[in-house]
């Protein structure tokens, strides 16, 4: 049987710990696909392990967009959609109400906190979200002066349709950062797992594609282990191969987090980085129930290697 290469974390000496500046927005986390709130702010019950707490200590004022792990059923709106398994899907109906929660966090982070800006952080699929939510024109304020500005104008790819696709971003949005997010799609035909929706985000908003309008993205992947497609049944990297083919299409060979592999995790035009040893979330491989004895990009040892991206 082959060996995979797995990668382990080690601190880099030089690593410092991030503290807020004085005038740092708040912070809104968006959770990844089948995670919840808690996952965030007391992970099995223990908000000392959360990366809601790690960010508070380093003087952050953080917010968690609020998401129960049933919540998820509505994307079965998608699901059942002809859209869907015809790989025309959008963000409507299957995730609306995953994007009216993200703009509820922000408007209560914003009052809160007297601020005009948030940053996001997007977790895995919450990634992704995070950027269908900022180009999205339904959670952006309305003025005479948005509406008869060029920047206003619909941004439409061929053969989609308007829908609500201008070409400005979202103002409340400052910077933006992913952890873990399968951000592309099998890159020669393949299947789409999200029945098109994510093949419909980047062609309407490809890349770092509000990074002139001043949305600073940066996009982090994890290196922990290479897909084997003939490891033993319940080995990591088995479970990574079978993850990393559900994303890119063939997961053989391919380096990831255990779920997201690499390749697909980075953006064109977004500061996009790559931290060996770190595993795609606190919970084990294929479970929310049991803690990962792996670090995670939420660990508190690991989270000043992107932490820098918010000063």
């Amino acid at each position: 049987m082959n060996r995979v290469p797995v990668y382990s974390w080690k601190r880099p000496k030089d690593l410092t710990r991030i503290l807020a500046p004085s005038h740092a927005p708040p912070i809104v986390i968006l959770p990844g696909f089948g995670n919840c709130s808690s996952d965030y702010v007391a992970p099995f019950g223990l908000k000392e392990e959360g990366i809601a707490h790690f960010l508070q200590q380093r003087g952050f004022a953080v917010y968690v967009v609020d998401i129960e792990r049933r919540d998820w059923l509505q994307v079965a709106r998608c699901i059942a959609s002809r859209a869907y398994w015809t790989g025309k899907s959008t963000v409507d109906p299957g995730y609306r109400w995953y994007l009216h929660r993200v703009q509820a966090a922000i408007d209560k982070a914003c009052k809160e906190c007297d601020s005009d800006q948030v940053d996001l952080i997007g977790h895995s699929a919450g990634g992704w979200l995070a950027r269908a939510f900022v180009g999205d024109a339904l959670y952006m304020k309305s003025s005479p002066e948005a509406s008869s500005s060029p920047a206003a104008e619909p941004h439409v790819a061929p053969g989609l349709g308007v829908g609500r696709l201008p070409s400005r971003a979202h103002e409340g949005v400052r910077k933006l950062i992913t952890l873990g997010t399968p951000h592309l799609g099998p890159s020669t035909g393949g299947r789409d797992m999200t029945g098109g929706t994510l093949t419909w985000l980047n062609t309407q908003w490809p890349g770092a594609f509000f990074k002139d309008q001043g949305i600073q993205y940066t996009c982090v992947a994890g290196q922990l282990v290479a897909g084997n497609k003939e490891a033993a049944h319940r080995s990591l990297s088995k479970y990574a191969c079978n993850s990393y083919r559900e994303v890119c299409g063939d997961g053989h060979g391919q380096l990831g987090d255990g779920v997201v592999p690499r390749c697909c995790a980075h953006l064109e035009g977004a500061d996009n980085l790559l931290l060996d040893g770190v595993f795609h979330s606190i919970s084990k491989k294929g479970t929310f129930a049991d803690r990962s004895q792996l670090v995670w990009y939420g660990s508190d040892d690991v989270i000043d290697a992107w932490l820098h991206a918010l000063l």
